[in-house]
């Protein structure tokens, strides 16, 4: 008797043992374990890497298939899906594995570390929440080999390389962190990367807004590239989305929308659809700008998940900017023509240039020195702009701080980039690797009033939606008061400039913060 029992009850261990090991074939613990097991997503997917400790909520993993890997970062997870970080572009796939080897994360203190060791490459990110209790992982510190980024204070990133850097004025969080288009060749990357994102201007940004799918009246619309049936078409031509899925809306033009879909887990895709009047026209958030591939590089209709190669763009690819993602710093948004086909994605910002047409008759116009007069203060209110191509400028009275270089270039027909579309654009490069574009406009002679019977030169700076104006420098004081001499003329004088500092280097000392 008893060993029948025996014989009853081991087959029935067995049984449980292996329903066990089959509900966490990712080979998972915790959180994590709780987030997939619940849906049909990762039955093909298991676990390559995590940070897995007993007794607390916080979970980072990369889950793994054949073609996909997708990084999951959980904290104290109470309502499912919607306190968990997704993220593919965090993470190296499958495809590069020989190139890459295999990831490692490691707690920390504050938060966790990505590692590719074979690379030579570490990412550490910090653990915050809002105010909603939400979870957010900001990048504080990166090596890329010889190329190191530091996080500094609140407002940027330090990326150096040797003695060289260059900052980047932005936060980037793990939702939006992109592994492959770090500046990986340094600061250089970083330059191109602030010039792509400044010169675009913050207008030409696509947000997204949820579009949620019909329960009724589906209908398949096929996808382009662009707003016009004979451009690319992806999917071996057969691109198309239904509205019974959600989608991202981004641009009205016409009768045709921008949209983004899913088309799997590991694959979304951008393109245009003829959904009919969708809206308000959304046209004003589109610039065109030429520009250049400065590198070998591609183009993809994915850059938010997959980043597939649609297209391989070599060196010297003319393309027309014509917006970018609301993270703004990984992609620029353009079009170009490929195999006689006009085609629209993404291209990585750190890879392209400014197809510029300098103009140095109308930069001779704005040489001397200038004091702002009004409008948003977007830049220095003293200003110095060279002959030999260097300005200087803060926002202090006096001797002025080496500021970096400038030029004047011109604005393309049609560009929708400012306000004002007749003007040409002025370029600031700056030494800490910062670059900023603005529509400028000068007057040809001293031909601004100041007071009744005195004139000087008058300049403006311009953007999409507003602008600065100059005056020459000596026509007020600090206080705003015009300066004039015993006979009541205007005393207009040139900028004193300090030695040649780092911009740094000029706020931290005493008395010019």
């Amino acid at each position: 008797m008893k060993k029948r029992w025996i014989l009853l009850i081991l087959p029935l261990m067995m049984a449980l043992m292996m329903n066990a090991a089959s509900a966490n074939q990712w080979g998972l613990r915790g959180q994590a374990l709780n987030i997939v097991e619940h849906t049909h997503d990762y039955d093909e997917y298991s676990c390559v890497a995590d940070d897995y400790k007993s007794q607390t909520n916080a979970t980072r993993v990369i889950l793994g298939s054949r073609y996909h890997n997708q990084l999951v970062a959980v904290d104290e997870v109470k309502d499912g899906w919607k306190d968990a970080i997704f993220s593919t572009t965090a993470v190296y796939q499958p495809s590069e594995l020989e190139e890459t080897g295999y990831p490692e994360i490691t707690r920390t203190k504050n938060g966790f570390e990505l590692a590719y060791p074979d690379i030579d490459e570490r990412y550490y990110f910090e653990l915050s929440h809002n105010n909603e209790g939400r979870t957010f992982y900001t990048l504080m510190e990166a090596q890329m080999g010889d190329v190191k980024v530091e996080r500094i204070a609140s407002y940027g990133y330090r990326v150096a390389l040797g003695e060289d850097s260059a900052m980047r004025m932005t936060k980037i969080t793990l939702e939006d962190f992109n592994i492959h288009n770090m500046p990986k060749r340094g600061p250089d990357d970083v330059r191109r990367i602030n010039e792509a994102s400044e010169g675009l201007q913050y207008f030409a940004c696509l947000y997204p807004e949820v579009v949620s799918g019909q329960k009724s009246g589906k209908k398949s619309y096929a996808v382009y590239s662009a707003p016009d049936t004979s451009s690319y078409r992806a999917a071996k031509g057969k691109a198309s989305v239904s509205t019974g899925d959600d989608y991202k809306l981004y641009l009205t033009v016409g009768d045709w929308s921008l949209i983004e879909y899913r088309v799997s887990l590991r694959t979304s895709r951008f393109g245009w659809v003829q959904l009919g009047k969708h809206g308000d026209e959304t046209t004003n958030e589109i610039v065109h700008v030429p520009m250049l591939t400065a590198f070998d590089t591609y183009l993809t209709d994915d850059p938010n998940v997959s980043e597939y190669h649609q297209v391989e763009l070599p060196t010297g690819t003319k393309l027309t900017a014509l917006s970018h993602p609301d993270n703004q710093w990984a992609y620029v948004y353009v079009e170009a023509t490929v195999d006689g086909k006009i085609t629209r994605g993404f291209v990585p910002q750190r890879d392209v240039v400014f197809d510029d047409v300098e103009l140095p008759d109308e930069e001779a116009k704005l040489v001397g020195s200038w004091q702002m007069e009004a409008g948003g203060e977007f830049w220095d209110n003293y200003l110095r702009l060279d002959a030999d191509g260097k300005f200087y400028g803060s926002d202090c009275d006096g001797a002025q701080p080496y500021h970096g270089t400038w030029s004047v270039v011109q604005t393309p027909a049609d560009s929708n980039l400012y306000w004002r579309g007749d003007i040409p654009t002025i370029v600031f490069r700056c030494v800490n690797g910062t670059v900023y574009r603005y529509g400028v406009g000068v007057s040809e002679s001293a031909d601004y009033e100041v007071t009744e019977g005195d004139y000087c030169r008058s300049m403006s700076f311009i953007t999409c939606e507003g602008g600065t104006g100059y005056v020459s420098y000596g026509v007020y004081d600090e206080g705003g008061s015009v300066i004039t001499d015993e006979n009541g003329k205007l005393i207009l004088k040139e900028l004193d400039v300090t030695d040649e500092l780092n911009w740094g280097e000029y706020w931290e000392e005493e008395g010019n913060g």
